[in-house]
């Protein structure tokens, strides 16, 4: 009796494997391996990224403090005052200054055949402008690209007005007028 159910039970089990569903057992280990994973691998994963998290805000407070004692040891205000007035130039620095100007427009292949120069004293006894009319001829990129040197070669220097006038439309060369002002600091200041 034995021998016959364990031969029927062997015949039973031989048929479910030959005819196992294999979505449902598909579906059941992916439900267990979603469990397992829930349990044991996310909640170490979740605490290594908050200690991350932790360490990453602790050193931007530390980087943040460090940045702001160092500038209240170093700076006092004579010294902010003192390192903006030495980016404008001195009133006997402005003609080198001038000269570099024309010096980037003739490397930028633009003509300047002749320019008007004043020095207008300020109101407030310690910045003088030097107003500076400069015609230029050539073309119309060489113009833009020479206008961008000169704001990135003198960043203190105000282009005050730029006009365009061309001959006719068939043209290539374009002639511009350019009203630049520089700042220059008095030699008393």
């Amino acid at each position: 009796m034995a021998d016959r159910l364990l031969k029927l039970l062997l015949a039973r089990l031989q048929f479910v494997a030959a005819n196992l569903p294999l979505l449902p057992l598909i579906a059941f280990l992916l439900v267990v391996t979603a469990a397992l994973t829930q349990l044991f691998l996310l909640p170490a994963r979740e605490e290594a990224i908050e200690e991350a998290e932790r360490r990453v805000a602790s050193l931007e407070r530390s980087t943040r403090r460090a940045a702001i004692e160092k500038q209240s040891e170093q700076t006092t205000p004579e010294d902010t005052r003192q390192r903006l007035l030495d980016r404008f130039p001195m009133q006997d620095q402005l003609n080198a200054e001038l000269g570099g100007l024309i010096e980037l427009a003739n490397k930028g292949g633009l003509q300047v055949p002749s320019g008007d120069y004043r020095l207008m004293p300020g109101k407030d006894g310690l910045f003088d402008r030097y107003v500076l009319n400069l015609p230029v001829k050539g073309s119309y990129q060489s113009i833009r690209r020479y206008v961008v040197a000169v704001r990135k070669a003198y960043p203190d220097l105000a282009v005050d007005d730029i006009s365009l006038r061309r001959e006719n439309i068939a043209s290539p060369e374009v002639e511009a007028q350019i009203r630049f002002i520089l700042f220059g600091r008095r030699s008393a200041a």
